[in-house]
């Protein structure tokens, strides 16, 4: 499957001329430091040494490519995330067994989230899956009103190494919000619901996995496409 999307419009709602509004990034502003943001440690312990390229985790030369189809927005696909996507980070992404791929699926009605978007500005630097992973950890930080732009910027200024001028950057570029709504696409194509879901890659065939299957289905489904 493609790594890299073509550029289309910000969101297809018709909204361009809000884009600078929703989403007017400058980390470091006063009042942004009100959300206080943990776990960073925990994070780095499960990602860092690990190669990163765009949305892609792991070596590219794995023998299983993991496809997974997550909204990094939705609370309930965040606990699933540190039950299951986590683990299989460990045993089988950090070993070189596999690879795993992050692919923008929102629960809602939205093509595309502010999540998204940060997570995948921040992947132009090979820092998106620290940034999806501090971001979910948080959300239990989420102003009342939803996450907003200084949430984002929160979780950009205490992603590891990331270089926060140039995520400015990136996360305004409409090629970053295409390849978050190309996403959305591949998955209505695909005929994914709006849940999380994995497509497992490998010699031995491939499986599709939906509706936040458990852990034991998803490594079962690895070993079976080894």
């Amino acid at each position: 499957m493609r790594n890299r999307w073509i550029p289309i419009t910000f969101l297809t709602l018709g909204a361009v001329g809000l884009i600078a509004a929703v989403v007017s990034i400058s980390v470091g502003e006063e009042g942004v430091q009100e959300i206080q943001l943990e776990e960073t440690g925990e994070v780095q312990e499960l990602i860092a040494g690990i190669p990163q390229l765009d949305s892609r985790l792991g070596n590219s030369d794995a023998p299983v490519t993991i496809n997974l189809f997550l909204d990094v927005q939705c609370r309930v696909c965040a606990d699933y995330a540190s039950q299951v996507v986590n683990p299989v980070i460990a045993d089988y992404v950090r070993t070189g067994e596999a690879q795993i791929i992050l692919r923008h699926r929102p629960v809602g009605t939205k093509p595309a989230t502010l999540g998204a978007f940060g997570t995948l500005a921040a992947a132009e630097q090979g820092r998106g899956w620290q940034y999806a992973e501090i971001f979910m950890l948080n959300l239990d930080q989420v102003p009342e009103l939803g996450v907003d732009e200084d949430f984002l910027n929160e979780v950009a200024a205490v992603t590891p190494k990331l270089d926060t001028g140039q995520w400015e950057r990136d996360v305004l570029d409409e090629g970053v919000r295409a390849r978050a709504q190309e996403d959305d696409e591949l998955a209505a194509e695909l005929r994914i619901p709006g849940d999380t879901a994995f497509v497992i890659d490998g010699a031995g065939g491939s499986e599709t996995l939906e509706r936040a299957p458990p852990l034991a289905d998803v490594i079962a489904a690895i070993e079976r496409v080894q």
